[in-house]
């Protein structure tokens, strides 16, 4: 059989989008675990001197894989994942990046262990985040 550039092309084409959609899938169900995370109002304590504690209003639990680059749209990769935690590693275009560790006890109870950079300065936590009610509304 003779391989033309066309006939080349739309293979390796195809090989690479089906190979992006068992990427896709396999990365939403590496995350699974977050799902048992409770959305709601959470505490998260600091385990360390250096960095004190928050309350957020928490609606997609994906937000505690980067504490320390909030609100930021960064890139992910999952490392590792198990039926009770996963590890994630992250990157903030030009604002720095990160390696989070999030331990699912309860869906009410997550421990997370992060380290990396901040605009080119390291940090390195550990929290645990504890859910405490629902987000309030604000009032009209």
């Amino acid at each position: 059989m003779v391989w033309t550039d066309r006939f080349r092309r739309g293979v390796l084409g195809s090989c690479a989008l089906a190979m992006l959609g068992a990427t896709a899938a396999l990365y939403a169900a590496d995350l699974s675990v977050l799902r048992k995370v409770e959305p709601g109002l959470w505490d998260i304590q600091s385990r360390d001197v250096r960095d004190g504690g928050r309350t957020m209003c928490i609606a997609d639990p994906l937000v505690l894989t980067q504490l320390a680059h909030p609100g930021l749209a960064c890139t992910r990769f999952v490392i590792s994942s198990t039926e009770d935690s996963v590890a994630v590693h992250y990157s903030c275009a030009g604002t720095g990046n990160g390696q989070t560790d999030i331990r699912v006890e309860t869906p009410r109870l997550v421990q997370i262990e992060t380290q990396g950079m901040v605009r080119q300065t390291p940090f390195q936590w550990r929290y645990q985040a504890r859910r405490i009610g629902e987000c309030s509304t604000p009032k009209k």
